[in-house]
């Protein structure tokens, strides 16, 4: 004879049992509480990227040119090829190119001949990375003369011009071979 849990049955051995259901779902609750949880379908990461910064200068210029054999009352002309800056920066500043001619001086004689009426004319550069460059004509490059200007800056960037330089020989100029300077600064 059986009868539903919570009453006395009597088993063949003749003893009375109480059967309890909240013990069975006691039991089951267990069970849930002691399983895992779920994996995560996704996890985060931090992740750091430096973008290290560099220098701002040139990486070519020509090293010396020669204007060759002109006459006193002719104007002395020359191409410079292949002047380069770098902009390493990683950054949004813009940047100047100047240059600057210092007046002639003769080997032989010591003689001077001004640089005062030469002309430094550049092309317009050829660029890498994100810039804008403008070129811009030096007359009388006796003091510093911008000559190009980056704009629009954008990391790491190049720009390589060539330009050519006219400079007047004076009719009183005397033979000999005269050397001058010519400077490039950036900032």
């Amino acid at each position: 004879m059986e009868t539903r849990a919570g009453s006395s049955v009597r088993t063949p051995a003749g003893t009375a049992t109480r059967i309890v259901r909240a013990a069975a779902a006691l039991a089951f609750s267990a069970a849930l509480a002691g399983a895992a949880a779920p994996p995560a379908t996704t996890a985060d990461t931090l992740s750091t990227l430096v973008v290290s910064s560099g220098s701002l200068g040139f990486s070519s210029a020509p090293a010396s040119v020669s204007f060759g054999l002109d006459d006193p009352g002719a104007a002395a002309a020359m191409a410079l090829q292949g002047v380069t800056v770098n902009d390493n920066r990683a950054g949004t500043a813009g940047w100047s190119a100047s240059l600057a001619l210092t007046d002639f001086t003769g080997n032989a004689t010591g003689a001077a001949l001004s640089s005062t009426g030469a002309t430094y004319t550049p092309t317009a550069a050829t660029t890498t990375g994100t810039v804008t460059v403008t070129a811009s004509t030096a007359t009388d490059p006796t003091t510093p003369r911008i000559v190009q200007t980056a704009t629009g800056v954008s990391g790491n960037n190049t720009a390589t011009w060539n330009a050519s330089l006219t400079v007047p020989v004076p009719n009183d100029a005397v033979v000999d071979t005269y050397t001058a300077t010519l400077t490039y600064s950036i900032s």
